[in-house]
């Protein structure tokens, strides 16, 4: 709880989680990118497992945030950490390597209450350097469940946020998945029934610092198992699915994007406000680096 300018009590509108681990310098910019939005209330819950590149002491000079400290076992298990202690009406994870775009709890706030059918809404993403500056864009699309079975997680879990009620109804983590947790959850928010939704804005940004762990051995070995325990018709129709998603996300605009574009963020420079950035041609567009359409 937080108290308003009347004095009186006021409910959280959301609870922020970020697992931290030695990557003080993106923690302070993730931070800063919470600390600044406006129209909603919030909390911001960072998880650290014991850093030792002085987070620790960051973390308890910093009134800001709240610092749960401690070991864990693996990222997801610090997320569910802070989702067990969220007070907010809507929870949501951020990476240290990940910002949201100005705007985004004001917006996410007002569809939700707008929509008060919907239990879980996505978003569009930037991609960019460590400097701040451009690499791509990544948009989202209608989350289905057999799409996204028989392919990958194509909307991304730094402009995810779900009603706290997915939360009570005993929805965490998987903490046997050390890499692709955040599949293995939408797909299960999608088979329990839980309404999710695709919004057409940017939401976040995505720092690509060379260290995504989505296409290394591990993670390939975590999604030969989480496909081995889908049914075997999903399977069997890998490929006319994949060719209706694409399809879909064709037609739902996700290759295409306006210029300029613009957008601020945090940098390692200016940690203390945010840098303009305009783009007028985006040579890679909506190509991830590590080519995964």
């Amino acid at each position: 709880m937080v108290k308003a300018n009347n004095g009186k009590a006021e409910a959280l509108d959301f609870s922020i989680t970020t697992p931290s681990f030695n990557m003080l310098s993106y923690l302070k910019r993730c931070c800063a990118s919470v600390r600044d939005q406006q129209g909603a209330l919030f909390e911001h819950i960072v998880v650290d497992a014991e850093s030792t590149d002085g987070t620790i002491n960051w973390l308890k000079q910093n009134s800001q945030v709240v610092p749960i400290i401690g070991p864990d076992d693996g990222m997801y298990d610090a997320v569910n950490k802070g989702w067990k202690a969220a007070q907010g009406r809507f929870l949501a994870y951020l990476n240290c390597d990940e910002q949201y775009l100005p705007g985004t709890l004001a917006y996410v706030k007002a569809y939700f209450d707008a929509h008060p059918d919907v239990d879980v809404v996505f978003g569009d993403a930037l991609l960019v350097q460590p400097d701040g500056s451009f690499i791509g864009y990544r948009k989202g699309y209608a989350p289905r469940r057999p799409f996204l079975a028989t392919s990958h997680l194509y909307v991304l879990s730094c402009t995810m946020f779900l009603r706290r009620r997915v939360v009570e109804a005993g929805y965490l983590f998987d903490t046997q998945y050390k890499i692709i947790g955040d599949f293995d959850f939408v797909l299960r928010l999608l088979q329990a029934g839980f309404n999710a939704v695709h919004l057409k804005r940017y939401l976040s940004v995505f720092t690509f610092t060379g260290h995504n762990l989505s296409n290394d051995q591990g993670a390939i070995q975590e999604k030969v198992r989480l496909y081995a325990s889908l049914p075997f018709t999903l399977r069997a129709l890998k490929y006319p699915l994949n060719g209706l998603r694409l399809m879909e996300k064709f037609l739902s605009g996700a290759y295409r994007q306006e210029m300029p574009l613009n957008y601020a963020v945090y940098t390692a420079e200016s940690s203390s406000s945010r840098t303009q950035f305009t783009v007028k041609k985006a040579e890679h567009g909506w190509r991830w680096p590590a080519s995964q359409s």
